[in-house]
């Protein structure tokens, strides 16, 4: 058994397909809204670029890693996809877990790093998965996994798809 249920897998997209996820998803927001707020997002599907099987490989990666979590019910699924843009200096950077009050359905944590910086997300113990072109991380959303962004000090752009594999009663999302 695993101490963190975290799974870290590099290289799941490659440095041209973030880059067209970045491009794709940058040109959907108007100027004066990039000006206005200090991050953005934008609901997003990976099939709109073939990738959903890419991340099926990794969903399958965990399981396989961490046995425990084919013991749950088999009802969830990944939905909330969102394309994050972080301006320079500014990140989600509050401690906070992704279940609660608003989201009791959430089960696991998705994120996709589309931009590679010195720094990345931060969990409450210590342990920090930086950011780098392409790589895909998992784990549980509940307070075990308490964590936050941390702001570049490149005071570069970031770019970040997060999603969550949510409880649903039909066992897809919809």
């Amino acid at each position: 058994m695993s101490e963190d249920f975290i799974l870290v897998e590099d290289n799941v997209f490659s440095k041209k397909e973030c880059e067209n996820i970045i491009t794709k998803y940058s040109n959907k927001t108007t100027k004066a809204k990039k000006e206005m707020l200090d991050y953005f997002f934008l609901t997003v599907s990976l099939n709109d670029f073939g990738y959903e099987d890419k991340i099926n490989k990794v969903l399958n990666s965990y399981k396989s890693k961490f046995e425990e979590i084919n013991k749950t019910s088999s009802l969830w699924c990944l939905g909330d996809l969102r394309f994050k843009h972080f301006k320079p200096g500014h990140s989600f950077n509050k401690w906070h877990s992704e279940h609660w009050l608003t989201y009791p359905n959430r089960v696991l944590s998705l994120q996709i790093y589309l931009s590679e910086h010195d720094c990345g997300t931060e969990f409450y113990n210590g342990k920090v998965i930086k950011s780098k072109i392409g790589r895909v991380t998992i784990f549980p959303s509940y307070f075990t996994h308490t964590h936050r962004g941390q702001v570049c000090p490149d005071k570069k752009n970031r770019y970040i798809i997060t999603g969550y594999y949510n409880f649903n009663k039909k066992g897809k999302y919809e």
